[in-house]
């Protein structure tokens, strides 16, 4: 449908009792359509404008190409389309399909050799790579009010988490590449949001580990520490961030701003998972990301200083984040090539 279709479709959906066509005319113009009066006379032709009188109104067939049209805006907008062969699979839908909040996160960013997070990557996945490297983002976050959609927060579940993203894509069985986030290692203070977590498919291929943990702030200075249950080694983790915000990304940074950061790193809405030749997509619709470069007083990172990224993993930068709203898409799953 051409723009001047839509346009006169939308002017006429916005007047349920119809408008004269001389005043349909005008309002194209006045939106720069050149020459409103093919335009009409297309959609009478094609039975989506009746025009009973000297009135123009829509038919029914004229409402539903507006609501197509409208579904393929919205498609054409979603970071996480849905795509020839893909099919939903949620485990349990009521309780899978949750929301919460991030009511304060960091993300720590590491710049990593492609080959040696290659090792740790199920087939088909690999990892994208950027200003020569793979990366691997430390996401550590204080979630409130964890609960299934529609429920009371007052049952939700408040909680700590700390998620080692990883860039990857993957080409599926339709030829197409697709990019998303691949945990290589997560932990949560929580025990029964571990024992949950990992009894669901959407999240038992990143396996959640336990570990105790702290946020705290004093001023703008916010402390953030893992210490892993002795059956999840090599995950201890200490920071000391200055969260006010820096003017630019921090030294040494091969970022040039955030900008540039959000497809690679920021923008990134699906985590992956693969069982069976299919790779499982795990959507989260969010709000933006109120990110902030900001400075590390103190880190020590046992993933990236001594395990198995290391060495050859380099801090590139921490973006503070605050108060986000998440929310969970039903499972879905898709062939992937071989």
């Amino acid at each position: 449908m051409s723009p001047e279709s839509l346009a006169a479709l939308v002017a006429l959906a916005v007047e349920p009792f119809g408008m004269p066509e001389d005043a349909l005319r005008q309002r194209l113009a006045d939106a720069g359509v050149k020459d409103p009066a093919p335009v009409l006379r297309g959609l009478i032709a094609a039975g989506l404008v009746r025009t009973p009188g000297r009135l123009c109104s829509l038919t029914p067939a004229g409402h539903e190409a507006l609501r197509d049209a409208e579904d393929a805006l919205v498609g054409a907008h979603d970071p996480s389309p849905t795509t020839r062969g893909m099919e939903e699979c949620p485990s349990v839908p009521w309780l899978t399909q949750v929301q919460t909040h991030w009511v304060e996160a960091v993300s720590i960013n590491y710049a990593v050799e492609p080959e040696r997070l290659a090792r740790l990557l199920p087939t088909p996945l690999e990892p994208e790579v950027f200003h020569g490297s793979a990366w691997v983002q430390v996401l550590m976050s204080s979630l409130r009010d964890m609960r299934p959609q529609g429920i009371s927060p007052l049952l939700g579940v408040c909680f700590y988490q700390v998620s080692y993203r990883a860039a990857v894509r993957y080409r599926n069985a339709n030829g197409d590449w697709r990019r998303g986030g691949y945990f290589v290692r997560s932990e949560t203070s929580d025990p029964v949001m571990r024992h949950v977590g990992n009894a669901l498919k959407e999240f038992k291929f990143h396996e959640f580990g336990e570990a105790q943990m702290v946020m705290a702030r004093e001023g703008d200075l916010l402390t953030a520490a893992v210490d892993p249950e002795p059956a999840f080694p090599g995950g201890r983790l200490v920071g000391v961030f200055d969260t006010r915000p820096l003017p630019h990304p921090p030294t040494g940074s091969v970022w040039k701003g955030l900008e540039e950061m959000h497809e690679p790193l920021v923008e990134c809405y699906d985590a992956l998972g693969v069982a069976d030749g299919f790779v499982y997509v795990l959507t989260i619709d969010r709000e933006p990301w109120n990110a902030r470069f900001v400075a590390p007083v103190q880190l020590y990172s046992e993933y990236f200083d001594d395990g198995p990224l290391a060495p050859g993993a380099r801090l590139d930068s921490v973006l503070h984040l605050t108060e986000c709203a998440y929310r969970w898409r039903p499972l879905r799953r898709e062939r992937h090539a071989r």
